[in-house]
């Protein structure tokens, strides 16, 4: 017999962790799109981060709601994070994700319609709609993208790039170069993130999904992510060469690298030569860190430029 609340059930589905892998960098691409031009327009930053947010928590539960309806979960997927038992692994029923799915499906779009009326920009209308589509069809649908080995890019357009963008768009009304190469950033994270948790699923997903480490290889997967690294680094590198961020902002962002992306993950990540069955309890978390800290900590410098301006 299920005798948790109804909440305490439905925070199994939602993965809240995951879901500020979008809110965080829609929140520090809206701050770097403030400091480029001088002033925050602090409503439309709100709602591209609840939007976000949101979005993220839709992806999350349809891919719970598709592993329950194709059975591809047991105990022995388990990872032990709070926050993330699922739908077959924890407490919570299938009605219990359908109805987180569609309150967050509205709150988004109650959210993401409020920022088009007070924006007056049908564009980002037509973007809000497509990354409902993407957000639900990531795992639900005739042909869920989870189940190719695009994934991973697809991911890293829809939660890292275009949501950076547009968040920083809506506060410089232009689209220039510095926010297409700072979105690179998000996105290369986001990359990390999604490739992180395929490569640690390798033997569970296999015969129900074919993703990018079973196209190129288990220690390739590790691997590719060393150029990608490389990408990241040189787009900072530019946003400094371009006048775009300060030397406390590369130097900032170098020091995130090196520590989240280098010390606390990559360099023993480097070091497995093989599948074991807890990679996704030892390993997923450390993109996460990356990500939380690269954002929260980069966000409150443009932030405080803005102050000191």
């Amino acid at each position: 017999m299920r005798n948790k609340s109804f909440f305490q059930r439905a925070y199994t589905v939602m993965e809240i962790r995951t879901g500020f892998a979008t809110g965080l960098p829609v929140l520090s691409g809206g701050l770097f799109g403030a400091y480029l031009a001088g002033h925050l327009k602090l409503i439309p930053l709100l709602l591209m981060f609840v939007t976000g947010f949101c979005l993220n928590i839709v992806a999350n539960v349809s891919n719970e709601i598709r592993a329950y309806l194709k059975n591809e979960e047991n105990e022995n997927t388990f990872t032990h994070h709070a926050g993330s038992e699922g739908l077959v692994r924890g407490d919570a029923t299938f009605k219990d994700s359908i109805i987180v799915l569609l309150f967050f499906l509205g709150i988004s779009g109650l959210s993401g319609i409020t920022l088009v009326l007070i924006t007056n920009n049908f564009n980002i209308l037509a973007i809000g709609i497509l990354s409902v589509i993407a957000a639900v069809c990531y795992s639900l649908g005739p042909k869920p993208y989870i189940v190719y080995p695009v994934g991973e890019l697809v991911s890293g357009l829809f939660v890292g790039a275009i949501s950076t963008i547009v968040s920083a768009y809506l506060q410089t009304d232009v689209l220039n170069a510095p926010i297409i190469i700072y979105s690179i950033i998000p996105m290369i994270m986001t990359i990390f993130l999604m490739s992180t948790n395929n490569t640690s699923d390798y033997e569970k997903d296999k015969g129900t999904r074919t993703t990018l480490p079973h196209v190129i290889g288990f220690r390739n997967s590790i691997k590719i992510i060393i150029p990608e690294a490389l990408i990241m680094i040189a787009a900072w590198l530019s946003l400094y060469a371009m006048g775009s961020i300060t030397l406390l902002m590369l130097v900032t962002g170098f020091l995130i690298f090196y520590y989240y992306g280098y010390v606390r993950w990559y360099k023993d990540y480097y070091q497995i030569k093989e599948h074991y069955p807890t990679m996704e309890r030892d390993w997923g978390p450390r993109p996460l860190l990356l990500i939380y800290s690269f954002n929260i900590i980069l966000g409150l410098e443009f932030f405080a430029y803005l102050l000191l301006q």
